[in-house]
């Protein structure tokens, strides 16, 4: 494929969470741990993004509610105009990778008065997010041309680290990034010299389905904003479990899914329904480790790491696939049709 910003960003991965780490553990720890103290005290807890930024909470949100806290996860737009009320005497947490998209710029306004604290995860420390609530913490990650992929993966770590740090696991979870960071890389190598192998995946024109469970929920939701986005084809991100409740009738020879199965509780479930839709004649790729898998599965193998550090790893073969199918496609690379990078008005484009 040839060069362009894009693919800079998706092999830039490594060098800008470097820099995410450098920044939570350096200039950026205090604005961690003030926001760390806030979730420790908070009696209920909502998490808020759009798109790729409300991917990137998932995995914190999930975190949150296993250890015990109160807290749920709404969509932005649909906080401001429905669900404002969950917001009262909560700590809301809200992520933005510009801190200007206009539904966050008016659920500034609304939450003030409502919301116990707030706190505003962002890449832009100048924006209306980050100037406007009582803790910001900033992600620190490279900036993208268009498509999230640094910022998206970025956000994901420093959720990832503001969760260990709620818990008293911050040391912990920086060493684990860090170990992390030359595997990804060697990820992106090895997925760019084996990117064709996805071009008997695509059908243009026809939906792919990207399911998965647990913190990789983030990724199938995440894969289907980036095939839209990069590549312009329909692209459906479900839940596992969802998916086996009615939308599985619609799995024929022409189906495609991409089945996330990293290690942890649901692996062997996600295994299964992906050997259920191969069984119904549907072409399936499975992103995550191999192991000792004999269900004659093809896999496109991501790094055995912890189930809550899966979401850094798994999304990546996705970004190369969606950029792969721009370029199959003839399209100019990591430019949008329709949308401005940041959106500021809700009645039209």
């Amino acid at each position: 494929m040839n060069e362009s910003r894009l693919l800079g960003d998706i092999r830039g991965q490594e060098r800008s969470l470097e820099k995410v780490l450098a920044w939570q553990r350096g200039q950026g720890h205090g604005a961690l741990l003030r926001a760390a103290g806030l979730l420790r005290e908070a009696r209920k807890i909502v998490v808020t993004g759009i798109g790729a930024s409300l991917h990137a909470a998932f995995p914190l949100q999930y975190e949150l509610a296993a250890k015990g806290f109160d807290c749920g996860i709404v969509e932005s737009g649909e906080l401001l105009h429905y669900q404002e009320r969950l917001c009262a005497e909560a700590v809301v947490v809200v992520v933005s990778r510009s801190g200007e998209s206009v539904e966050i710029v008016k659920l500034l306004g609304r939450l003030k008065g409502v919301a116990s604290h707030t706190i505003g995860v962002t890449n832009e420390a100048s924006s209306a997010l980050g100037c406007g609530v009582d803790v910001a913490l900033i992600v620190g990650s490279l900036a993208d041309e268009m498509v999230a992929v640094q910022s998206y993966t970025g956000t994901v770590a420093a959720l990832r680290l503001l969760a260990g740090a709620v818990s008293g696991e911050f040391e912990a979870r920086q060493q684990e990034m860090a170990g992390i960071l030359p595997r990804i890389s060697s990820l992106i190598a090895d997925q760019l010299e084996r990117v064709q192998e996805w071009d008997d995946f695509f059908r243009v024109g026809s939906p792919i389905y990207l399911l998965g469970r647990g913190p990789s929920y983030a990724s199938a939701l995440e894969g289907a904003l980036l095939f839209s986005e990069t590549a312009k084809e329909p692209a459906v991100g479900l839940a596992g479990g969802s998916f086996r409740h009615g939308p599985v009738e619609i799995v024929d020879a022409g189906f495609r899914a991409v089945v996330f199965a990293a290690g942890g509780r649901t692996r062997e479930l996600n295994l299964g329904l992906a050997r259920d839709l191969v069984r119904f004649g549907a072409m399936v790729r499975v992103v995550g480790p191999s192991g000792d898998d004999g269900g004659g599965l093809s896999f496109v193998e991501a790094p055995a790491v912890s189930e809550g550090l899966a979401p850094l790893a798994d999304i990546v073969p996705v970004q190369l696939a969606a950029l792969r199918l721009a370029y199959v496609k003839g399209l100019e690379i990591g430019k949008f049709r329709h949308a401005p990078q940041v959106t500021r008005d809700e009645m039209k484009f």
